[in-house]
């Protein structure tokens, strides 16, 4: 039989370049997307080894009937793999930052990766069948904030010490659990981001600062890896016999991850906040 994988967030980007890789390799993959016309797209494009369910992933009423939406529709009993890919990010100055945008990124980004594991977990060898795996895609920002992502890396340090003691507690049914923590990607939530944003916060005390992030933003895009460069990581972490607890698929890997986590933290924030304008005049 084959193995069955849920894929949040398939509609873009790294969930989407998930489903293509996952169902070229013989797995048999349910994608989550919030439009028809991304499902549309999506069965237009991976005819063969996808299904599609119509699912918000924060409206938790929902989700609740994932496992009977998989039984009814699909006929699927059991699910091997879950990939929490569904994510948003809103970057900008925390103090202000709409509170609205900054509950939608802890909503989606944290609690409703953890609705949907819970909910799943059932099925996935918590109580009956063979043990599962768990992908939560995470980011470098789970691990190294800057200034303007405070909520985003806020929301991804969440998921990574969720990840952490979630793989320890499932150690007692063998379900396998990993982050994939990519640095820059070519995504829309990056791309479109940072244009739709720009000239957000011109009228604050942030102004220069945040044009200089964006124009910084921008410019690593332009280095960003394929969301292939992630969606490798999560095959690995679904088929390896000892998949890592920890995929970094970064560029400039030395300059982006190593470094920022060398380097004492007094003399990174030093360099940080004299790059942005953030030191006081």
């Amino acid at each position: 039989m084959q193995k069955v994988v849920v894929v949040t967030g398939a509609s873009t980007g790294i969930g989407y370049d998930a489903v293509r890789i996952l169902a070229e390799n013989n797995f048999l993959v349910v994608a989550t997307v919030r439009k028809e016309s991304d499902k549309e797209n999506l069965l237009k494009n991976f005819s063969k080894n996808v299904k599609v369910v119509l699912l918000d992933v924060t409206h938790f009423s929902e989700v609740e009937k994932l496992p009977q939406i998989l039984l009814n529709e699909f006929g699927i009993k059991e699910v091997f793999g879950l990939v929490n890919n569904a994510g948003v990010a809103h970057a900008g100055p925390f103090a202000y930052q709409k509170f609205s945008d900054v509950s939608a990124v802890i909503n989606i980004n944290v609690l409703a990766l953890m609705k949907v594991t819970q909910v799943l977990l059932p099925i996935m060898g918590l109580e009956t069948g063979a043990p599962g795996r768990i992908v939560n895609i995470s980011s470098i920002a789970g691990r190294v904030s800057t200034p303007f992502l405070s909520v985003y890396a806020a929301s991804k340090h969440a998921v990574e010490g969720f990840s952490e003691g979630l793989r320890q507690e499932l150690c007692l049914k063998g379900i396998k659990v990993s982050v994939v923590g990519p640095g820059s990607i070519k995504t829309p939530i990056w791309e479109k981001g940072f244009e739709r944003i720009k000239d957000s916060y011109n009228h604050t005390i942030y102004a220069t600062p945040f044009q200089l992030f964006v124009k910084f933003g921008l410019k690593q895009v332009e280095r960003a890896l394929e969301p292939a460069a992630v969606s490798e990581f999560i095959l690995h972490a679904l088929s390896a016999e000892n998949p890592k607890y920890r995929y970094e698929p970064i560029p400039q890997k030395w300059l982006n991850w190593y470094l920022p986590r060398l380097v004492p933290r007094k003399y990174f924030d030093k360099v940080v906040t004299k790059t942005l304008k953030l030191l006081p005049k």
